[in-house]
C-alpha cells in the first residue's frame, strides 16, 4: 500500500508536469476578434466604450493606440512561448475618429514601428516592452 501511494504521487507530479498551461493577456481572443473598425466614422470613444482602453498608446504619437491579445503558454520548468499574437494598430485624426488601422500577427509583429524618432538614453525597447506588458497586465485584471 505504501509503494501504491509513492507511486500515485509520483504519476500525478509527472502527469502534471506534461500538461500545458494557458495565460491570456490584453484583450480576450473573442473580444478582439469582435472589433469593427470603419474608417472615418469609428471614433476613440466608441473603441474605448466597446473595448475598454487601449493596451498602449504611442509614446511619440498620441494619435496612435494599439489593442493587443497576446496568448502564451507553457509547461511545467519550461519558457513561455507564444502561442498567438494578435495587434491592432489604429491611426487617429486630429478629432480622434479612426483615420486608418492595421492588423498584425505574431509573424508580422516585428514590423511595427513605434516611432520613426530616435529615443533617448532613458527609453529604449526594454522600456516599450516594459510599458505594453505592464498595460496588458492591468487590462487583464479588468477581463
Amino acid at each position: 500500500m505504501y509503494y501504491l501511494k509513492i507511486f500515485i504521487c509520483i504519476m500525478s507530479f509527472v502527469l502534471t508536469s506534461c500538461s500545458s498551461t494557458i495565460q491570456n493577456n490584453g484583450l480576450s481572443e473573442v473580444k478582439f476578434n469582435e472589433i469593427k473598425i470603419e474608417i472615418g466614422k469609428t471614433s476613440k470613444k466608441d473603441l474605448t466604450r466597446k473595448y475598454g482602453p487601449p493596451i498602449f498608446q504611442s509614446l511619440f504619437n498620441d494619435n496612435i493606440i494599439y489593442y493587443v491579445s497576446h496568448k502564451t503558454g507553457y509547461k511545467l520548468l519550461d519558457k513561455f512561448k507564444t502561442v498567438k499574437l494578435s495587434i491592432y494598430e489604429i491611426y487617429l485624426d486630429k478629432k480622434n475618429i479612426v483615420e486608418n488601422f492595421q492588423e498584425y500577427s505574431e509573424k508580422d509583429a516585428l514590423d511595427i514601428e513605434i516611432s520613426d524618432k530616435e529615443t533617448g538614453e532613458d527609453k529604449d525597447a526594454v522600456f516599450i516592452l516594459k510599458e505594453i506588458l505592464n498595460n496588458m497586465r492591468k487590462k487583464n485584471v479588468q477581463n
